[in-house]
């Protein structure tokens, strides 16, 4: 069930719990048919799912372990997670110091994908006289097309 916080946390430490016994039992898979699920990336999944529930303790507790995976269009998406964790916890200028970070990484490989997460996260944040970290990433998303 959609918003099911319980639910969400007991199968992500079962997850967990599995991947740490499948990386301590055997080799990993033959590349690129199958990809390995770790530990890392039970960490990855945690923080999406603490963002798309609001849980900024998910978000913020996970970020250092889950940010030593992926890819870096990968990890700009999980930079945007993270992001929005800030901004359920009410830490705005750190949130968008992150998804500035993130949208750079967007413009330099041209991800659509990136630009239009970054875009979601600032539509998540109404105020009528936004901080200058704000503003600047609204400058600078301004005008971008992919």
């Amino acid at each position: 069930m959609a918003g099911d916080r319980r639910g969400a946390d007991r199968s992500l430490t079962d997850s967990r719990t599995a991947a740490e016994a499948l990386t301590a039992a055997q080799e990993p898979p033959p590349w690129p048919w199958v990809f390995s699920f770790t530990p890392d990336k039970v960490a990855t999944c945690r923080v999406t799912c603490g963002a798309r529930l609001g849980l900024p303790e998910w978000v913020l507790a996970q970020d250092v372990e889950a940010l030593a995976t992926g890819h870096a269009k990968q990890r700009a998406l999980l930079v945007l997670d993270i992001a929005d964790g800030h901004l359920a916890g009410g830490r705005v200028e750190a949130a968008f110091a992150l998804a500035s970070r993130a949208l750079e990484a967007g413009l330099r490989y041209r991800s659509g994908r990136i630009v239009e997460r970054a875009r979601g996260v600032r539509r998540s944040l109404t105020t009528s006289s936004p901080p200058k970290v704000v503003r600047d990433f609204d400058e600078r998303l301004h005008g971008v097309y992919l």
